[in-house]
């Protein structure tokens, strides 16, 4: 193929879509259009915390939207005559995740272990392969799609979670918001959880997060803008944390005490944490003023658990927990160059309040000290 364009036009055509479901994530609207009426009704349950747009929205002339086909069909060979690059991962003995490649109007990737296949360009976005059986990449592929939203604009990616002070439903200011940020397996999720237990949080994000300084009159203030996703969490996560008993059953809950703290720590065994169904007081919400930042810098038996405010200029080493490269999923638009210059990250985050975690995992310790950044 040569052109996402024209696959995609020729693929929709093949594939008629038997409805769709629309969302307006705090600015970036999406509307998502399937032959498989089960993967609809999964993504519908997936974004049920967040606002429906109607079908009429969807056509042209309402507004941008981002418009994404997801396809349940067998995919045709998309890299005939084309030379993947492999996308980075970590080695293991499951090999690469994903491979790609671009031609002028956008690019194709390919999950090499699902079989499904993803293109995108600037009005075009399609996913296909076997949906219904990967619903997970479907709702990331949406999620990557307003990450790029995002980044055009002039934002910086973050790998991290956070939470923000509730404010009422009229309440037209950007409500605080903490950040917690951390390498893979140091417990985001697990802290801005265990946050949210506090009934005057709101919960933003999961993983991802996307910071800019606000209007130029508005000097030391950083918008954060969150993703659509739920907590992806551990056994380990659950098990201490009673807003979430519903995630797993009374078996597998059974099973997961038994094994040793250590072990169950390790253990990779995702479940997804709708915070509506878990916290059904509080709000996800998606953007909100970025006013403290907790890195994670702690290990598990580390000893006692230090909290310390800090300046990142002077332990810019700490930010390459926070900073994350966009991946495979992103495409450069003309003139962009994406970055992960340390300098610019320490720029935006001009203001804000910044406080390490070190030492032993201690996440008592971690809430009440996030707690207090946050004036509650």
């Amino acid at each position: 193929m040569d052109s996402v364009a024209a696959a995609v036009a020729a693929l929709r055509a093949e594939h008629p879509s038997v409805g769709g479901s629309g969302w307006d994530f705090d600015g970036f609207r999406v509307w998502v259009e399937s032959n498989e009426p089960k993967l609809l009704a999964e993504l519908d349950a997936y974004f049920v915390d967040f606002r429906r747009i109607p079908a009429a929205h969807a056509e042209a002339g309402s507004g941008p939207i981002t418009r994404i086909t997801a396809i349940q069909a067998a995919p045709p060979d998309f890299a005939n005559g084309h030379t993947p690059t492999l996308g980075e991962y970590k080695p293991s003995v499951k090999g690469p995740k994903e491979a790609y490649f671009d031609v002028d109007d956008g690019r194709v990737v390919h999950k090499l272990r699902t079989g499904m296949w993803f293109l995108f360009g600037r009005d075009h976005h399609l996913a296909i392969g076997p949906c219904t059986d990967n619903p997970n990449q479907v709702i990331n592929f949406v999620n990557n799609r307003m990450i790029q939203w995002a980044l055009h604009r002039g934002a910086l990616l973050g790998h991290g979670s956070a939470v923000c002070h509730a404010a009422g439903p009229d309440s037209g200011a950007l409500p605080r918001a903490l950040a917690i940020a951390g390498f893979s397996g140091m417990g985001k999720s697990t802290l801005a959880l265990h946050l949210m237990n506090d009934r005057r949080l709101d919960f933003v994000s999961n993983d991802r997060v996307m910071i800019q300084p606000r209007s130029a009159g508005e000097h030391g203030r950083v918008e954060l803008e969150g993703v659509p996703k739920h907590p992806r969490i551990n056994p380990g996560t659950i098990l201490n944390n009673p807003a979430l008993a519903g995630v797993i059953g009374p078996n597998e809950r059974a099973q997961f005490e038994a094994l040793p703290r250590a072990e169950l720590w390790q253990l990779e065994h995702k479940y997804d944490g709708l915070i509506g169904a878990c916290f059904p007081e509080q709000r996800f919400r998606l953007r909100a003023e970025l006013g403290a930042l907790i890195l994670l810098n702690w290990q598990l038996g580390a000893g006692p658990a230090k909290a310390a405010r800090i300046d990142v200029r002077e332990r810019p080493e700490l930010l390459l927990a926070l900073m994350k490269e966009p991946g495979v999923f992103y495409r450069p638009g003309p003139g962009e160059v994406p970055t992960r210059d340390v300098d610019r990250y320490i720029e935006f985050l001009a203001g804000v309040e910044v406080l390490e975690l070190s030492g032993g995992v201690d996440f008592d310790l971690g809430r009440a000290a996030a707690l207090e950044l946050l004036g509650l």
